[in-house]
């Protein structure tokens, strides 16, 4: 037994409430280490021993993600535990706070004391594996066709840095039915208020929409037709920097140490008079400089404005911007009091790396954007640099990083205004987009479209990849945007691919990947082909002699036995009896049940 793997702390990565009589359990262990993992736990005051088992959920290159729900008649308090583990070999060993011993102890017991009420993690469940659609204002859809702000160029134009398109609110307003009949069932707008820049990251007014985009009554009218048509709106909350007209910002300039707004920035230097000289600013740009949140008054500031636009416009959540460089500290208080007031509004956090520190403990973020996802599906699909058993690691490993409340939320994104787009990132190849997008809408999560991917848009590294829709028909790839509504649909549809666990169950070297996602009595199989070859395989089954149909093409396929020989792919996680044999065209895919 690898002793040195295996890990369980009396934490909230651990161990964490669902309801106030309800507990996740959760250990890890070396990768195929242990045939079982066994909970013994009892009240301190009665005890009265019970057990229970933990099943693998997800495996990674390294590690088993051992998981269970313990539920009690009371609230769940004063709960003492240890873990029974048997390895392949049969060894047979107890672990404790203390450690590993061949017999159970009498004191190093792990323990949950009691769970209070605010301790309960509630996310909004209307979130949980919705799909998402990115709108980056700018550059969606032109409605307001005379403005005098700024000369803009031709709508086709490549974009730069600091060109200007003419998107606005009207325009996104008149394209609420196309998104509508595309499937979409909540809009991500980047920052829409009144700011420098043509990204609007630069904040100068966080109470009024730019003048640019519309009026704040266009704002209103926007989110109300999309509630209208059964869409949420979440706004972009730029609030780890501000615009450097932003007023408070323009008085700490000009007053320096004077101005009653010093303690709302991080200065680096002052002039002989006082005069404010340098500050620490968003990736060093003076054009945004960094706020200092663990203001309280800078705190009261964001909160106010997350509320405004809550109780004036009706958006439905926030995502908010580079939310891991602002204190921890700031959103524990920041959230809290947003969601004492609206619990069942959306708080999505923006980080490329591991997002425990801003989602995993219940009083901050209810999901973040995962990069990590996209950064998978760009090394296995579009530019291959990992095979089928490489992409398999990585995709467990992002599962397992989470506790099982947050993971249907996790806005699993391909690409967005800050990466190149996913098509060009695959050569043009058109098949390795679809791929990804099969993968993406029947994966567990919340998939995230960015705008004009349905329609074949390209386009390198910011700026390139925020070029205008396009709205021509004759610019538009009808065959993927119809491919895009047929997936919408079917994972709309097919209560497995929203809410169903996953698990792999098919991994080959030759680019062959299967897994399943299971519902209740639901299960859908998914097998992809990642390669240019066509490919005879066999997808393991839960059913032998029993009809599957494609999902796709309505295709259907007759099930065998597995036979003695037949060796499956984590069929100790998910057991197979039967196969379904059949011939994958080189980068085809299969969406069976």
């Amino acid at each position: 037994m690898q002793y040195e793997a295996i890990v369980h702390r009396s934490s909230e990565e651990f161990i964490y409430p669902v309801s106030r009589s309800s507990l996740k359990i959760r250990l890890l262990a070396k990768r195929q280490d242990l045939v079982s993992c066994e909970i013994c736990y009892w009240n301190r005051y009665t005890n009265l021993l019970k057990t229970q088992p933990l099943r693998v959920v997800y495996r990674d290159a390294y590690h088993d993600d051992f998981r269970t729900r313990l539920d009690f008649d009371g609230v769940a308090r004063f709960m003492r535990y240890y873990f029974k583990l048997t390895d392949t070999n049969g060894q047979v060993c107890f672990f404790n706070e203390y450690g590993f011993t061949g017999e159970p102890q009498k004191n190093g017991f792990f323990e949950h004391h009691y769970t209070n009420e605010n301790e309960v993690i509630r996310r909004p469940d209307w979130a949980k594996g919705i799909i998402y659609y990115q709108i980056f204002p700018e550059r969606f859809a032109r409605g307001i066709n005379q403005k005098s702000r700024h000369p803009y160029v031709d709508w086709n134009s490549r974009p730069a840095l600091d060109n200007y398109f003419g998107g606005d609110l009207p325009g996104i307003i008149q394209k609420l039915d196309y998104l509508a009949n595309l499937g979409i069932e909540c809009i991500y707008l980047n920052p829409i208020f009144h700011a420098d820049c043509n990204h609007k990251y630069a904040t100068i007014d966080y109470f009024s929409v730019d003048p640019d985009f519309g009026t704040n009554d266009d704002l209103i009218r926007l989110v109300k037709k999309a509630h209208d048509l059964g869409i949420r709106v979440i706004l972009d909350g730029v609030f780890n920097h501000c615009g450097n007209n932003f007023p408070p910002f323009v008085d700490f300039r000009m007053n320096g140490k004077a101005s009653p707004y010093a303690d709302w920035f991080l200065p680096t230097d002052f002039n002989a008079e006082g005069t404010l000289s340098r500050y620490e600013g968003f990736g060093d740009l003076s054009l945004m400089p960094k706020l200092r949140t663990g203001t309280p008054a800078v705190r009261e500031m964001i909160l106010k404005v997350m509320t405004y636009w809550v109780e004036t416009a009706g958006i439905d959540g926030w995502r908010m911007d580079v939310a891991d460089e602002v204190e921890t500290q700031s959103w524990q208080v920041i959230c809290a009091a947003f969601k004492h007031l609206y619990p069942d509004k959306l708080l999505l956090a923006e980080t490329w790396t591991d997002a425990n520190r801003l989602i995993s403990y219940g009083d901050r973020f209810d999901c973040a954007m995962n990069y990590a996802f996209r950064d998978a599906l760009s090394d296995f699909f579009a530019k291959r640099r990992i095979d089928s058993f490489g992409f398999d690691h990585r995709i467990n490993h992002l599962l397992s990083k989470y506790n099982e409340e947050v993971t249907p939320l996790m806005y699993n994104l391909i690409d967005s205004h800050d990466t190149p787009r996913f098509l060009t990132e695959s050569g043009e190849d058109k098949r390795r987009l679809k791929l990804a997008v099969v993968f993406q809408m029947t994966c567990l999560g919340s998939p995230a479209i960015y705008y004009g991917d349905e329609i074949g848009m390209e386009g390198n590294d910011d700026p390139d990849c925020r070029g205008g829709m396009k709205w021509d028909p004759k610019d538009q790839d009808h065959d993927l945007l119809s491919f895009y509504k047929t997936l919408i649909s079917l994972r709309k549809r097919e209560k497995a691919l929203k809410s169903g666990r996953y698990v792999s169950i098919l991994c080959e070297p030759n680019g062959i990947y299967g897994f399943q996602r299971k519902h209740e009595n639901e299960t859908v199989y998914v097998i992809i082909n990642n390669s240019d070859k066509e490919i005879a395989v066999e997808l393991p089954v839960n059913i032998p002699f029993h009809p599957f149909r494609d999902l796709i093409n309505h295709e259907l396929f007759e099930s065998i036995p597995l036979s003695e020989d037949d060796k499956i792919w984590n069929n100790d996680i998910a057991v197979q009896n039967g196969k379904i044999r059949m011939k994958l065209p080189a980068m085809g895919f299969r969406i069976l049940k």
